[in-house]
């Protein structure tokens, strides 16, 4: 009697599970990558939004009212980004603190991206 080679069939639905299994580990950890880049890139938009107001309050000199609980919104790489400022005294009366919360939807509900500084009186 001659031994044939070759792989038995068991033996090859166990590598094709085993391929299978690595496939779709793969195709989760790319998944997981492309919304860890759009989360990046959402967070990245909020940042710029955040420092445009900041830029916008110290360009106002004077004419900056400093009021707690302002509310905007800004077009940005074609999406509509929404933002509220906080405006909080300090121990040292000649700051305050500016909490600029950015979110996607009109409703600020879950802020995307928050920028905490800190504004001279005398700069406004």
């Amino acid at each position: 009697m001659t031994k044939s080679a070759g792989f038995t069939l068991l033996e090859v639905m166990v590598a094709l599970a085993i391929c299978a299994m690595a496939g779709i580990a793969a195709m989760q950890a790319t998944g997981e990558h492309i919304n860890h880049l759009s989360t990046i890139e959402e967070q990245t938009y909020a940042s710029w939004v955040a420092e445009n107001v900041i830029v916008e309050q110290r360009t106002k000199g004077d004419k900056w009212a400093g009021k707690n609980g302002t509310k905007g919104s800004e077009t940005l790489a074609g999406y509509e980004w929404y933002w509220r400022q906080d405006v909080v005294a300090t121990a040292d009366k000649s700051f305050v603190k500016v909490t600029i919360n950015v979110f996607a939807d009109e409703k600020l509900e879950y802020p995307i991206y928050e920028l905490v500084t800190y504004l001279n009186k005398g700069d406004k």
